[in-house]
């Protein structure tokens, strides 16, 4: 039972000999004391709990041999994420099946000491020290905003109430057409939750980026993003063509935003807005040639019109072509392979399955971006911390933009919804098909598991696609009724921020790691806690919502 603290309090610097200033987030310490009288030789392995199918490998600490001598004092990193098995295999790695003594780390936390006893083949597991909750400071994290909140709103209220001349009532601006608010909201909602990710989101695990399948908090945002900027092209285009700007100047407006770095000789060419912008280009140009302009609403709406959700308003031909492109990625994706790996391996290679494929991370996927792109491809994946893999990988590579232009277009699907559908249960009713349709089919693909399947949920693949866009069908709808049908939140202060996203994005980019909005108080550390990483990953996004 990990121990309640307001603040993530480890205590006194010194607690029974062991300097605990120095462990950072997610640390604890391992003391491993061997009987004298035992003369067997035992070795630490360690295994990351999402590292699928992989050996059990030498604790850094202890490379090569992961011999173990008595009095053993380490500092554990990212627990509880980490098993530990004590052995006397004389082996360089451990597979699962293999005999062990004994095994732990599941029930290890922050700032926590733990004491392992072996004697004769048998261990004993003690808690010197017990950890920390690393779950609590979120309350106080909520706490303290919740009061900066309050503070300002009622210096907000006194300011109108009091100074302000409340008397002169403002001009109206003319009528125009009712904007959908929940637009703007939903991907307000997904900038600043992107951007709260980018910049740490607390250090917890369960909000970043998952190591290769699955899905985390991370995971969703920039999917959604380009879902819901797929939703806004053919409602700009129709705002287009009421203003009779020609196809060839719409294009023009187009624009693929670049960022990379300065080291020609690794520069990183694919990134987030080169994804964004290649999307785009793609996904408009399909619908400014394909999509018919005069939209009318059909009269009779059969089960397969519920899906298709308007009469020929984009036509077949559309449709048509984005199944060619993701013909194409299903081709390359499991025929073409890396000498020594198997066609259609999606893993991540490394340590995974008894590193059979070790070199082929990413599978077609990694071996196309490094065919092409060589060096210039992202060089730090989340899965090699896992995994260990040696090779690069980027997930903004080459066959991950064939899926993203079916990600924008089943976008398009929802904008053509409210272009076409006037009535509230009308756009409810098909939005809420596609989230069922597209969820049921993503789960069909991955086995509704998080390893298994046709098509893995990993990041990018189809499966991820149509799971993903079920939950921002479901998330669009639910914004909808509180705020365009209901008035029961304006969507503010989110409604600004989808207003300004790119301005959001590239702001946050640029001024990473500067004050007013970057800080840490620890001096070489990133933060010295969960609850001061938190609190400053909070403070830099709601800087951006202000700006």
């Amino acid at each position: 039972m990990a121990e309640l603290s307001w603040l993530e309090d480890y205590g006194d610097n010194d607690y029974r000999g062991f300097d605990m200033s120095s462990l950072e987030i997610d640390e604890a310490y391992l003391s491993i004391n061997i009987d004298n009288a035992d003369t067997d030789s035992y070795r630490l392995f360690t295994r990351h709990t999402d590292c699928i199918k992989c050996p059990y490998v030498t604790v850094d600490q202890l490379y090569p041999d992961g011999v173990i001598v008595d009095g053993l004092r380490l500092i554990l990193k990212k627990v509880p994420h980490f098993l530990y098995r004590i052995t006397t295999e004389n082996v360089e790695r451990l597979g699962q099946s293999d005999n062990y003594i004994c095994e732990f780390g599941t029930d290890f936390g922050e700032f926590g000491i733990y004491q392992v006893n072996v004697s004769k083949g048998v261990c004993a597991l003690t808690t010197t020290k017990k950890p920390v909750s690393i779950s609590f400071p979120v309350l106080t994290v909520f706490l303290i905003y919740c009061a900066l909140f309050l503070c300002i709103y009622g210096f907000v209220y006194l300011w109108k109430r009091f100074i302000q001349n409340t008397d002169k009532e403002a001009p109206k601006a003319n009528e125009t057409k009712k904007r959908v608010k929940s637009l703007d909201t939903f991907r307000g909602i997904s900038i600043v939750v992107m951007i709260f990710v980018n910049y740490g989101a607390g250090r917890y695990d369960v909000l970043e980026h998952a190591h290769w399948n699955g899905l985390h908090l991370a995971d969703l945002v920039f999917p959604w993003f380009m879902w819901i900027m797929g939703a806004c092209v053919p409602i700009s285009l129709m705002s287009s063509t009421e203003d009779d700007i020609r196809n060839f100047q719409i294009l023009l407006n187009v624009v693929i935003e670049i960022r990379a770095g300065s080291n020609l000789g690794c520069m990183r060419i694919f990134g987030v807005l080169q994804r964004f912008g290649i999307t785009y280009l793609v996904v408009t140009t399909i619908c400014l040639f394909l999509m018919k302009r005069e939209i009318t609403e059909s009269k009779v709406t059969p089960p397969i019109k519920i899906f298709l959700m308007y009469k020929v308003s984009i036509s077949a031909q559309g449709w048509i072509v984005v199944l060619i492109i993701f013909f194409v990625h299903c081709m390359v994706l499991f025929l073409a392979a890396d000498d020594g790996c198997p066609k259609g391996y999606l893993g991540p290679g490394g340590l995974h399955d008894n590193m059979q494929y070790f070199n082929c991370t990413g599978g077609a996927t990694g071996y196309v971006d490094r065919v092409i792109l060589g060096k210039h491809m992202y060089p730090n994946p989340t899965s090699k911390e896992v995994y260990r893999s040696e090779q690069a990988f980027d997930p903004e590579g080459i066959l991950g933009c064939l899926t993203s232009i079916v990600h924008v277009f089943i976008g398009v699907q929802a904008g053509m919804i409210l272009l076409v559908y006037k009535e509230h249960s009308a756009r409810l009713i098909r939005w809420l098909s596609w989230s069922v349709a597209t969820g049921v089919i993503g789960g069909a693909l991955c086995g509704f598991s998080k390893d298994d399947g046709v098509i893995p949920f990993l990041f990018r693949s189809i499966s991820f696609v149509l799971v993903t866009s079920c939950f921002a069908f479901l998330l669009l709808s639910l914004c909808y009724v509180v705020i365009d049908i209901k008035n029961w939140w304006s969507g503010k202060p989110f409604l600004f921020a989808g207003m300004n996203a790119i301005i959001m994005y590239i702001g946050h980019e640029m001024t990473y790691g500067h004050l007013p909005m970057r800080w840490t108080t620890h001096c070489g550390k990133d933060h010295g806690t969960h609850l001061i990483a938190l609190t400053e990953n909070i403070w830099g996004a709601g800087f951006w919502v202000v700006v």
